[in-house]
């Protein structure tokens, strides 16, 4: 299986750091606009089928992978003794949200070394204002100005000299992770990314695009082999994406879940609040997950039973290796 590192740069405000099926739709869409229908339809069926792999990360900080802060809070909390207080050590590890990727085994093998790394990143929420004006007929005199806020999340590098974390930069470059197999639909994908690179076409991972948030543009295509991270082969990884679990050995991993309600969606009506409530559960990224098979047999993908055409709900996470 081939893997890449796909490099990109945000140009506005982030609501919310894609995941992996986020980026598994964007990069759909552009296939389908790019290649035609026929070529998108094509992918996402070889992949639902299994006849073809494609795994695929969240959006990260370039350089940084997630923290497994469970399993770090785990391991601590069997070494401290029973009059030591762990609030204050989860609360630092919590507080690392992303560290450097040379420093991930460093915290697997001391995992109190994490309470006190740098640099590290730190991801806040919060709301940013902005204002509309309306008015019929588009006329200048009175026009009418409405006040709104948009939810955003920003991630700043804390290095251990920083005094206000506040007047850190935010992070602007990220990066994810695509494996897949070595065939024409891979072939396609790729191209398209390509094109946009070459073109500075923008790679939309969110809503709110027309105001110029969540616009992204691939910077950098790295092929990293087919045997990349072959020397760190194992049968534990961290997993970078929302996994769907297929074949994976649950006893013997630390999982953190996460769960997202589906229902449908119209662009003049919104969400259907009178339709009966669906639920998915994934692993989110962070867990540290042992498997029972082939690292092709990890997650998979599901039909979502309400929607049309190629509405797959994408599962297949890329799994980093680990040595623990």
């Amino acid at each position: 299986m081939n893997n890449y590192k796909v490099v990109l740069k945000s140009t506005g405000a982030i609501t919310q750091l894609p995941d992996s099926q986020k980026i598994f739709g964007a990069l759909v869409t552009e296939l389908s606009r790019i290649k035609g229908e026929e070529a998108a339809s094509k992918l996402v069926k070889a992949v639902y089928e299994k006849r073809m792999h494609l795994a695929l990360s969240n959006l990260l900080p370039l350089g940084f992978l997630p923290v497994p802060q469970d399993y770090i809070v785990e391991k601590i909390t069997e070494t401290v003794s029973e009059n030591e207080d762990i609030k204050e050590k989860r609360a630092q590890v919590k507080e690392r949200k992303y560290i450097k990727e040379e420093q991930l085994s460093n915290i697997l093998k001391d995992p109190m070394s994490c309470c006190e790394l740098y640099p590290y990143i730190k991801e806040y929420t919060g709301q940013q204002l902005r204002a509309s004006m309306e008015q019929n007929g588009f006329r200048a005199e009175g026009l009418e100005k409405k006040l709104y806020t948009v939810p955003v999340t920003v991630l700043r590098k804390i290095n251990e000299e920083d005094i206000e974390e506040s007047k850190t930069d935010p992070v602007s470059e990220f990066q994810f992770y695509l494996q897949g197999s070595n065939n024409q639909s891979m072939t396609e994908l790729l191209s398209v990314m390509e094109q946009m690179k070459q073109k500075e076409a923008p790679l939309i991972l969110g809503k709110r695009a027309s105001q110029g948030l969540n616009k992204y543009y691939i910077s950098k295509i790295i092929y990293l082999g087919q045997e990349a991270f072959e020397e760190m082969r194992s049968s534990r990884y961290l997993n970078l994406g929302m996994l769907l679990p297929n074949q994976i050995d649950y006893e013997n991993s630390c999982l953190k879940l996460f769960t997202s309600e589906r229902r449908p969606f119209s662009i003049p009506g919104g969400w259907n609040r009178t339709f009966t409530e669906w639920f998915i559960s994934f692993i989110a990224c962070g867990s540290v997950i042992t498997l029972s098979a082939g690292i092709e047999h990890a997650g998979k993908c599901v039909w979502f039973p309400l929607g049309k055409g190629r509405n797959l709900v994408f599962g297949n996470a890329f799994l980093y290796p680990i040595d623990l």
